[in-house]
């Protein structure tokens, strides 16, 4: 036990981990996990793994837009933003450099670069993985409204 509270407490002091203030949920039932309505209603994410379910290194989501929905230009000032696209396109911008992406496609995000996405008209749905390795972005999906009620474990 001396040994355990030795390790954590040096851990704390160099900020090499934070406390666990929930237990790991190691699978997290897709279809009742909490999702909230975004993008001026036109898109959800999905929230999967977040520190909420333990997951306190990174945080996994599914986003869906729909045609003619946007993403405004924002910044992760601490986490990195991993997406992989599975299916539909969009035109994103990242520092200012605008590329298209598509079904397939992976996309990497450092932290503090400005970026954003929009979805064509012409798209009829855009659907990806989303990480943030350093969580914490995905919580400002919360602020939409609940489609589906989180359910507790």
């Amino acid at each position: 036990m001396r040994t355990v509270f030795l390790s954590a407490l040096l851990c704390v002091g160099v900020g090499c981990a934070r406390v666990p203030t929930r237990p790991v949920r190691y699978v997290v039932d897709g279809a009742r996990a909490p999702t909230f309505r975004i993008a001026q209603g036109k898109g959800t994410a999905l929230l999967l793994l977040n520190e909420e379910t333990g997951a306190r290194a990174a945080s996994m989501g599914v986003l869906e837009l729909q045609g003619g929905s946007t993403v405004p230009e924002h910044v992760h000032a601490d986490s990195v933003e991993m997406i992989y696209v599975e299916e539909g396109g969009a035109e994103m911008t990242v520092e200012g450099q605008a590329m298209s992406v598509r079904q397939g496609d992976a996309v990497y995000i450092p932290a503090g670069l400005r970026h954003s996405v929009r979805v064509a008209e012409s798209t009829p749905r855009f659907r990806s993985v989303q990480v943030y390795v350093g969580p914490g972005p995905e919580a400002r999906f919360r602020q939409g409204e609940p489609v589906t009620p989180a359910v507790s474990p």
